[in-house]
């Protein structure tokens, strides 16, 4: 997860697009079925044992044209080209089309169904940077067997290493802090014992954007790395300046999360990075977010008709507060140019998208990061080498990456010539997963709730003004929210005092994104959505203690996925809050379940702020 220049709003942004999954509190709009693309089989693809025959193959290297490749048994049996395929042996036609390895994202971070979303768009392997350790656990054994998934595989730092009150910390989930290099050696220990596959370092100052975190001093991150190699594990480190970047190649980091923004790299210091065999995870597709630029567009159109789950449509279409998504070209050009010098220094470049991360979405951003990839200077294949057999390779998992005898049958089958158009990856044939074709048109029903169509809104634009109490003039009305119900212990209370909503409590540790406020519902039910697409703007009364916070617009009832949301300060006098609702990054703003007027951290500690004469119209 990056740091970036509006270090309180971006980050407020990315803890309420997180928070969505976790709490099971949001809708999934019904996502119809369409009917297979033209160009699609008609037939189903085989598995087992087949061959794809006269394709023309990226083998991890390089393309090579008019290529056969035999599967057997959930990996590639052989390849090369007019195999003697025996003659009852399946065949699908690659005639026109490319093969390629299953793609692998080198920076994800997992829950929901986020695996699931990155298998349909041919993400077969995810290298995830910071998740729960234990989800991380029930997820290995999959990866250990050949048996049919509906999921990509997980690899896994699990549980990142950072100092008190450090990046990671504001988010509430449980972190064992490291505050001396006296325990790197035990951490580590418990990290491998938790089945870490490899260590995740935060070195995370804030310095790059006029910022002061608390990070992990230089003498504990080089013991991390050191206890790390000790125990036979990688070391790889969040970085946001040039500076620190630099410190952790010296201190023997295996990777770099993240590319840099603060400051382009010389040619020497890039050659220094690349003679210690440091590889390089950009992220320029969180990178593009950050710096306004929405992929947005150009994935949906590529993306056709093959369905997505309201998840990815959320994340894709969410932005970091005070960023504009209307451009096509906003990538920080420092970052941009960082990643040109990198790639030609020889400095190993992996694809990882961050995903799902504010303006990402799960396997669909790894297509726009080879794009990314392309505008930095690197051709077809060195994306695609990026996106596949780079991260394999420098992650230690030999059996995936490549198209060669023995490795896995992760396969994904494009319309088209990737090598003289890398856009074209996104149209997909075939993804198979361990031999087994994927069914792209299954979207994982554990994460997928429908709702039902919305009312239409009453004539008034008035919801309350609270001189009669908590009395709304249409609706559920309002309801105290809390992380209460994933374990939390984040405390609210509400009263109608002087004709104004007073909402006052704590935000604590306890859940892995804290909160604590109250919400309306417009509808007769809780979350039933209300049509108010007839309205532009939501208006409020606000005072308070001087905080930030943040306004959750619900579209309905599910557990999946990310509300839209806006910020509001309640300074220390009354002052009228105006929220166009195209304001909020939604496919639909003026769907509306619910609105949650909460506090989150950070912050962690008291809060307290009213409302009053809150309307849409």
């Amino acid at each position: 997860m990056p740091a970036t220049g509006s270090t309180v709003t971006r980050t407020l942004t990315y803890l309420a697009a997180v928070l969505a999954v976790f709490v099971g509190v949001l809708m999934a709009l019904p996502e119809p079925t369409p009917p297979p693309p033209a160009d699609a089989a008609t037939e189903a693809p085989p598995e087992g044992s087949f061959a794809i025959v006269g394709a023309k193959v990226f083998d991890g290297e390089a393309f090579q044209p008019e290529t056969d490749v035999w599967v057997e048994d959930g990996r590639i049996h052989r390849m090369g080209r007019g195999l003697d395929l025996p003659g009852d042996l399946a065949r699908v036609d690659g005639r026109g089309r490319t093969l390629a390895p299953g793609l692998i994202d080198g920076h994800v971070h997992t829950f929901g169904g986020t695996l699931n979303d990155a298998v349909r768009f041919g993400v077969t392997t995810v290298l995830d940077q910071f998740t729960d350790p234990q989800l991380a656990a029930s997820k290995r054994p999959a990866r250990e067997t050949l048996d049919r998934g509906n999921e990509a595989d997980l690899f896994s730092a699990g549980m990142l290493a950072t100092a008190a009150g450090g990046h990671g910390t504001q988010y509430g989930v449980p972190v064992e802090t490291v505050s001396g290099p006296d325990e790197a050696p035990a951490w580590v220990r418990a990290r491998k014992a938790e089945g870490s596959d490899w260590i995740k370092i935060i070195w995370e100052d804030g310095s790059a954007y006029g910022q002061g975190i608390a990070t992990l001093d230089r003498d504990t991150i080089a013991a991390l790395i050191a206890a790390a190699h000790g125990e036979g594990l990688r070391a790889v480190v969040h970085v946001s300046a040039l500076e620190h970047a630099l410190d952790a190649v010296a201190l023997g980091a295996d990777g770099l999360v993240h590319v840099w923004g603060d400051t382009v790299i010389d040619d020497v210091q890039a050659a220094r990075i690349a003679d210690a065999g440091v590889f390089v995870v950009p992220t320029l597709s969180v990178m593009a977010t950050v710096g306004g630029e929405s992929m947005a567009p150009a994935l949906l159109e590529a993306a056709g008709d093959t369905p997505l789950s309201y998840m990815q449509r959320s994340t894709l279409a969410a932005r970091f507060s005070g960023t504009e998504t209307e451009t096509t070209s906003g990538v920080d050009d420092v970052a941009l140019e960082n990643v040109r010098r990198l790639y030609a220094a020889g400095v190993k470049l992996i694809a990882g998208t961050d995903a799902p991360n504010p303006g990402t979405a799960s396997g669909l951003s790894m297509h726009g990061e080879l794009r990314l990839l392309a505008r930095a200077g690197l051709t077809a294949a060195e994306a695609l080498i990026a996106a596949t057999v780079a991260g394999a390779e420098a992650f230690g998992i030999d059996d995936r990456g490549r198209i060669a005898a023995g490795r896995l049958a992760d396969l994904v089958l494009v319309d088209g010539d990737l090598e003289s158009d890398l856009s074209l990856s996104m149209r997909i044939v075939t993804v198979w997963k361990d031999g087994y074709p994927v069914d792209r048109d299954h979207l994982d029903q554990d994460w997928q709730q429908t709702t039902a169509a919305p009312t239409t809104a009453p004539a008034t634009t008035l919801i309350a003004d609270f001189e009669d109490g908590l009395r709304a003039s249409f609706g559920f009305g309002w309801q105290i929210t809390t992380d209460g119900m994933q374990g939390g212990s984040s405390t609210a209370r509400v009263a109608a005092e002087n004709g104004a909503l007073r909402v006052e409590g704590e935000v604590a540790t306890g859940s892995p994104f804290p909160w604590a406020g109250v919400t309306y519902f417009p509808g007769a039910q809780p979350m039933q959505p209300v049509d108010f697409s007839d309205r532009e703007t939501l208006r409020f009364r606000a005072r308070g203690d001087g905080r930030t916070y943040i306004v959750m617009l619900f579209i309905g009832d599910t557990s999946t996925t990310v509300p839209a949301m806006a910020p509001f300060t309640a300074t220390a006098e009354w002052s009228q809050v105006e929220i166009p609702l195209g304001q909020f990054p939604s496919a639909s703003p003026g769907i509306i379940g619910g609105l949650a007027f909460v506090a989150q951290a950070p912050p962690l500690g008291a809060f307290g702020f009213e409302i009053d004469d809150v309307e849409i119209r």
